[in-house]
């Protein structure tokens, strides 16, 4: 994405930031290149194996949970589909509402006004 190396983890992240009125990302350890799977990928996105999903999610959920603690991140953006798809179901096992996940496309349509608000 873009014309320079990393631009797949810097453009979404700009736009988030130019939409939103408070950006936070998950720890350097947890994020780009060194990302944590979201624990449905390669096959596992089907209900059957939910509990082994839930388990898969448990290292994106506890850094999801230091960010909710530490700073008030009250939404998850992803870009993947599939993400999307596996923590709007697994993200209640953790106590999180399922709502608080979706895309980068949601933040900006959300963050657009139209007209006047009087």
């Amino acid at each position: 994405m873009g014309d320079y190396a990393g631009g797949q983890f810097d453009i979404p992240r700009n736009i988030i930031r130019a939409v939103a009125n408070n950006y936070v990302d998950m720890a350097e350890a947890t994020t780009r290149e060194k990302t944590f799977c979201c624990g449905g990928g390669g096959g596992l996105l089907t209900d059957e194996l939910l509990d082994l999903r839930v388990k898969g999610a448990l290292p994106r959920m506890e850094a999801l949970n230091r960010i909710v603690q530490d700073n008030g991140v009250n939404f998850m953006a992803t870009i993947c589909a599939i993400c999307k798809a596996q923590f709007t179901k697994v993200l209640p096992y953790y106590g999180f509402k399922m709502s608080m996940v979706g895309g980068v496309h949601q933040l900006v349509s959300t963050a657009i006004v139209l007209g006047n608000e009087q």
